[in-house]
This record gives C-alpha cells, structure tokens and sequence, in this order.
C-alpha cells in the first residue's frame, strides 16, 4: 500500500508517513465506496493497533462513505484495535458534525 491508487478518478486512497497512517483525498459517493471499502479494509487488515486517517484532501463524502468510516472502526474496535481523524477538511468535517459522528472518531467540537 505504498502508493498511490485509485480505481475510479476523483479519490485516491495512500498510506501516509508513518505505520499505520491512510490518506484519502477527492470525492467518496456510492458509486465510489465499494472500491473505496475494498482498499481501506485491506489497508487496515494489518498495521498497528492505532489506524490515523489524513481526510485534508477529503473534498466530499456521502452517507454510503460515513457507514463505511463506522464500519472500519467496528471492525477495529473488534480486533483491540482503534481509529481517529488526525485531519479533515472543512467541508467534510462539517458532514461529521452534522452526523454527531465528528466526537466518534475524536474530532474537536
């Protein structure tokens, strides 16, 4: 997962700088959040036991993208395991408090 991926234009998922660490930038919709779902559950399958998303270049994610944020943290949560936003953009972080799910992944209010 060391490199960039994309599997339809407008959202790349990557990892970041250091273990653990997942970049997600552009757009995730249901017509993106299958392939998106794919990669970010194999990207968390095995790594440390504190996964960081980098969301800052998250321009859009819809409620399809949100269940699949909730299902990645039960997943880990399952496992011992946790997961929490380091960065977020504006609008998307919106969204997150819009949805009351911002104090679930440790976003300030």
């Amino acid at each position: 997962m060391s490199t960039a991926s994309s599997a339809k234009p407008g959202w790349t998922l990557a990892s970041g700088a250091n273990a653990g660490d997942i970049v997600l930038t552009g757009e995730i919709d249901f017509t993106a959040t299958p392939a998106v779902r794919e990669q970010l559950l194999a990207a968390i399958e095995s790594g440390p036991s504190e996964i960081v998303l980098h969301l800052a270049g998250l321009d859009y994610v819809d409620s399809s993208g949100l269940a699949l944020f909730i299902e990645a943290k039960k997943r880990l949560a399952e496992a011992g395991r946790t997961i929490r936003i380091a960065d977020i953009s504006p609008q998307v972080a919106k969204i997150f408090h819009l949805t009351q799910l911002g104090e679930l992944f440790g976003l300030p209010e």
